[in-house]
Formats: structure tokens, C-alpha cells, sequence
């Protein structure tokens, strides 16, 4: 009995034959030109027009051509289907189709680009309520832990965007966001201006106190550097290096300190006992004085030998006496001299170590050369008798050659390394008069004063050859280092910047000439500020 066919147009072949394979597929029954045969008769109700594998196979390759013409997608699956027919290889035939009807099998709608683009638009807006909410929470909350008020606002500004998921509540939360920027701003605003009240009252307090001060006290070089960190920018890199050195100055201050007090105490209490022993002498002279006295009357009132040779005997006892004890009293204030004079001298010494601690903040940490602090004092220094004497002074811009270099090929420890053996150098090198300075990274400064410019292009050039001689060695590895230098003369009254602006430019001169040379500045103006 014939299957229920769908609506097909039995003149068409290309129909025909197309329900012809469904049904085979249907029965699962093997795609041969049989049963190929048998069935399209069944579906037309007639046997096929020239029945035999030939007319199937010419069917089937028309079905082909008609499917290759609708379907040009499948003309890879197409093309071997042919190969199959033309060879008579039903089997592979049988797999072709099975790909082919795959193929056409309707595939279920895919949702319309404008809706996938809405929904990932949704998720890209939720992704950033999320994380503009958690910048509010974890961002804007821990800056304001002086003000509750506006932390505990941002916070619920923060859950209102969080769940702002309409146009109208995206424009609440908007205009909360707003508000809370000004709020902000105006908070930070009074921070400013708090902060640059406290550092004004803190720089009138150290100026005071300075003021006070003798210049060579030991607490002048630690008001110095709070002065210089409180005058400029407050960035937390200086003040932590400021509190870091100032906290070992003072450690070690304290140390010292201890020692000076101790050696106060033993003055304070040697010049009490010499006062003592030297109080004792005199009463024991007094006492003396006043047996002699006793002596010469009873002298007088008797006329008895044997009494006078009593007095005598008791005269020359009390002498002896009186000597043995000026002896004692003499080896004792000696003693007693020599220990204040120690004691003096300990102090002396302290308060040198003292002092000298107090310089430790004109040092650089690292290199122990000058920092910009000591820099600033020796120039205003040597600067002065400059032109107090009309006497040369000389300044040198010294810059590593190729630091970077250095820095990114063997680290930063070696680069830290490079500058300690450039200083040591340097210090070996130079005279007592000159001075060496950081002034950042890799670029130092020397002072030569009493010197003219040839005679310091001379010593620069000098240290360059040292400094070749003396290799830096990198975990036992000689590195050359070389620097490039620019020298320049001051003239009376030139400014500080204005000298080292003009050596500055000579070293860039150096760099540009090809590194490790010393180039001279050219003169000054007649009236340098």
C-alpha cells in the first residue's frame, strides 16, 4: 500500500523524484536503481518512462543538476554525489544523500542581530554600573575617613547605580554623581587650604627656632631639612626619606647625647670635689696657722728649757703634719685637675659628634657625597669669598655616560654601585678646598674654588683618566664607567642657578660631541643674576 504522499506535481520529475529518495530514507531501504524504480512507480501510479538502472541514474543526476542549481552551497557534497551515480557506487550514494539531506534540514531561527546587539548592550551597561559603583565603594569611600557624611553618601550613591537599570533612575544617579563631585571638591579645597596653614605655621616655627640658634649648633642641619621639605611640594617620597634620616640622626644624637651627659655629670662632679679639697686645704692652713699662733705665745710665756724644747717638738710636728697634708691635699687637686680636663676634653668630643651627626642631612644617603641641601650651603659659601677676595671659583656638571644602559643590562644595585665608586673616585682624586655633590640620578656637581677655568678643566679631565684606571668591578667583571662634563667660570654676583645653567649646557655639549669629554662654558654675561 502506497505511503501518503505530500502535495507534489506528478509531471514534475525533479518532485517525484525527490519524494522518491524521502521515502527510501523513510524505509530505510537501500538507494539502488530498483528499489530507486520500484517506488517512484508506486508514487506516479505508472511504471517510469524507460524503466532500468539507466533511467534511475539519469533521474538521480537530475536531481543532482536541480540541486546543484538552488543550492549552490552544496556543490562540494553535489559534485561527488555525481562521481558516485557515474561509477554506479550506491553505498557512497546512500552517504552523499544523507550529507545533502543534513544539509537542507531547516535550521532553527537565530535570534535578530538587533536583539543580540541590545543584549550584550544591557550587559556591557550592567558590567559598568558594577564597576562605577565599586569604584565609589572601594575607590571614594577610604578617602574620606574624616567626613561620615560623604562616605556614608557615596556609598548609597553606590548601591543607587548599582540598581539603576531605567533612563530615570540613570538620571537620579547622575545627578547624585554630580553633587558628590562638588561636595568633594570642596572638601578638598579646605584640605588645601588647611594644609598650606599648617605648613605656614610650621615654617615660622622652625624659622623662630633657627633664629634662636647658634649657626654651628648641632640642631641647625635637621631644621635645615625640615625647612627644605616643608618649603616645597609635599610628596610622600620626600617626607618619608626626610623622617628615615632624620629618625637616625636623631638615634644616634640620642647615643651621643647619653655620653655628653655623662661627662657633664663627671666635670660637674670633679670641679665639686676640687672646690671640697681645695676648702680643706685652706682650713687645714687656718687650723695650722692658728697652732703656730698658740705655740709662739706659750713661747714667750715661759722661761723653762725643757718647755721650749716641748714647744719645739710640738712645733716641728705640727709642720711635719701641715706638709704631709699639703702633700696629700696638692696630689689630690692634681688628680682631680687632670679629671676635669678629661672630662672636658669627652665633651669637647661629643659635642664635635654632634655636630657632626647633624651634617649626616646635607649627605646623600647613598653616595655620602653632598645632597642639594649641603650643595646650597657650600656654594652660598665659597660664593661669598669669592667675591669677598676676588678669587676664581669654578663649578662642574659631571653626568654617567650610558647609565641607563648600565641600569637596564645589569639592574639597579649596580647602577647604585657605579655612583658609589664615581664619588669614592672623585674624593680620592680631588683636593681637600673641593666639594662633590648629587644633584640626581647620575648627575653630580663639583666645587672648585681658588681655581681658574683652565686649571679646573685640567682636574676634570684628570678624574676622567682616573676613573678609567680604576675599573668598577660588577661580581668580579671590570665595567668601564665614563662620564661627560661641562665647566664653568662665576663671575661676581652670578646667581647659583645661573652658574650651573651655563655648566649644564656645556655637558650637554659633551654628550653631543661623543661622550667622555670636558667642555668649557662660554662667559658669562657682565651682569649674571
Amino acid at each position: 500500500m502506497a505511503e501518503p504522499t505530500v502535495k507534489i506535481n506528478l509531471d514534475n520529475p525533479t518532485e517525484v523524484a525527490r519524494e522518491t529518495l524521502h521515502r527510501l530514507a523513510m524505509r530505510r531501504i537501500a538507494p539502488t536503481p530498483d528499489n530507486y524504480q520500484t517506488l517512484y512507480e508506486e508514487i506516479v501510479g505508472k511504471p517510469a518512462p524507460g524503466a532500468g538502472t539507466a533511467t534511475a541514474a539519469s533521474v538521480l543526476a537530475e536531481l543532482a543538476s536541480d540541486l546543484q542549481t538552488h543550492f549552490p552551497a552544496l556543490s562540494a557534497q553535489l559534485a561527488s554525489l555525481n562521481k558516485a551515480i557515474g561509477k554506479g557506487d550506491w553505498r557512497q550514494c546512500s552517504w552523499q544523500f544523507s550529507e545533502i539531506a543534513l544539509q537542507l534540514k531547516p535550521q532553527p531561527a537565530k535570534p535578530k542581530l538587533t536583539d543580540v546587539a541590545d543584549h550584550a548592550q544591557d550587559d556591557t551597561a550592567a558590567q559598568l554600573r558594577d564597576l562605577l559603583a565599586k569604584t565609589l565603594e572601594f575607590g571614594v569611600v577610604p578617602q574620606l575617613p574624616h567626613n561620615p557624611r560623604l562616605s556614608e553618601k557615596t556609598q548609597h550613591l553606590a548601591a543607587a547605580v548599582r540598581e539603576a537599570n531605567s533612563a530615570t533612575t540613570l538620571r537620579d544617579a547622575a545627578a547624585g554623581l554630580k553633587s558628590l563631585w562638588v561636595s568633594i571638591e570642596l572638601q578638598a579645597s579646605d584640605a588645601r587650604d588647611q594644609q598650606e596653614t599648617l605648613k605656614r605655621i610650621l615654617l615660622l616655627l622652625v624659622e623662630n627656632i633657627g633664629e634662636l640658634l647658634d649657626d654651628d649648633t648641632w640642631l641647625r642641619g635637621q631644621l635645615d631639612m625640615v625647612q627644605e621639605v616643608v618649603a616645597g611640594p609635599l610628596r610622600i617620597q620626600s617626607l618619608q626619606e626626610a623622617e628615615k634620616r632624620l629618625k637616625e640622626v636623631i638615634y644616634k644624637q640620642g647615643m651621643v647625647k647619653h655620653g655628653l651627659r655623662e661627662a657633664t655629670a663627671t666635670l660637674k662632679a670633679t670641679m665639686t670635689t676640687f672646690v671640697s679639697r681645695l676648702s680643706d686645704t685652706l682650713a687645714a692652713n687656718d687650723e695650722y696657722q692658728d697652732k703656730i699662733s698658740i705655740h709662739v705665745e706659750r713661747i714667750k710665756r715661759t722661761e723653762d728649757v725643757l718647755e721650749l724644747n716641748r714647744i719645739l717638738e710640738s712645733l716641728l710636728q705640727e709642720t711635719r703634719t701641715a706638709q704631709a697634708d699639703n702633700r696629700r691635699a696638692h696630689d689630690q687637686l692634681v688628680h682631680e685637675r687632670d679629671a676635669a680636663v678629661q672630662a672636658e676634653a669627652r665633651i669637647l668630643q661629643l659635642e664635635t659628634e654632634l655636630a657632626q651627626m647633624s651634617t649626616l642631612v646635607r649627605e646623600d644617603p647613598l653616595t655620602r657625597s653632598l645632597n642639594r641641601r649641603g650643595l646650597d650651603d657650600e656654594f652660598a659659601r665659597e660664593a661669598s669669598r669669592a667675591d669677598r677676595y676676588n678669587a676664581p671659583f669654578c663649578i662642574a656638571v659631571l653626568d654617567i655616560d650610558n647609565f641607563k644602559a648600565l641600569n637596564d643590562k645589569r639592574g639597579h644595585q649596580t647602577g647604585d654601585d657605579a655612583l658609589i665608586h664615581l664619588v669614592k673616585v672623585a674624593k680620592e682624586e680631588l683636593r681637600l678646598t673641593d666639594h662633590i655633590a648629587r644633584m640626581g640620578g647620575e648627575e653630580f656637581l663639583i666645587l672648585l674654588p681658588d681655581t681658574p677655568l683652565d686649571e679646573a678643566a685640567k682636574i676634570i679631565t684628570r678624574l676622567q683618566r682616573s676613573l678609567t684606571k680604576k675599573y668598577f668591578l660588577d661580581n668580579n667583571e671590570k665595567v668601564l664607567i665614563t662620564f661627560s662634563a661641562g665647566v664653568a667660570e662665576r663671575i661676581a654676583g652670578e646667581s647659583q642657578e645661573a652658574s650651573i645653567g651655563r655648566a649644564d649646557g656645556a655637558m650637554y655639549e659633551a654628550k653631543h660631541s661623543g661622550k667622555n669629554r670636558v667642555c668649557l662654558a662660554p662667559d658669562a654675561p657682565e651682569q649674571a643674576t
